[in-house]
């Protein structure tokens, strides 16, 4: 019987220390954790027309930044760079200049605001824009196109054509 009683006397310590155990690590911490923050940086890349999705420019590949254009006529290509095709390109052409112009867009569509249905990845439509009298015309292109719900592009260029001393 002293065999059964000291095995009892084990059992018993064993759970009271398990018991008391217990009662400490439920009093203090554990060293779990409830909630996890990391920080992430996010690089937003600004780049000039040349390089950017949507191309814009004038004759000689030329980016739009407010010049001045000693010509009676510009032509303004509109040319996708990314890799998947561009759907509904609205282009709102706006003159605040003295002189009258006209709209020769390359692709369907002869009243502004132009819209450019659809623009495969790589290829690239116009629009030329002339001078109808001597004088300057100021023109502002608002440019759109929400291609993708996580996708758009939006922009807004200026420039002045000038066919004030251009010969005739």
């Amino acid at each position: 019987m002293s065999d059964d009683s000291d095995l009892r006397s084990y059992t018993r310590r064993g759970a009271l220390g398990l018991m008391g155990a217990g009662g400490v690590l439920a009093a203090t911490e554990t060293l779990g954790f409830s909630n996890f923050t990391r920080d992430r940086n996010i690089n937003i890349a600004v780049t000039n027309d040349l390089n950017s999705l949507l191309k814009v420019y004038v004759d000689d590949e030329d980016p739009i930044d407010g010049q001045r254009l000693d010509q009676e006529s510009a032509t303004v290509y509109f040319e996708n760079q990314s890799d998947i095709e561009l759907n509904t390109i609205e282009i709102d052409i706006s003159n605040s200049g003295g002189g009258s112009v006209k709209y020769d867009p390359s692709f369907s569509g002869d009243s502004n605001p132009f819209t450019i249905d659809s623009l495969p990845s790589g290829h690239r439509e116009n629009i030329t824009i002339s001078t109808q009298s001597s004088g300057i015309a100021d023109i502002t292109l608002d440019i759109s196109t929400d291609t993708l719900p996580d996708l758009s592009i939006e922009l807004s260029r200026d420039f002045h054509i000038d066919n004030s001393s251009t010969p005739p």
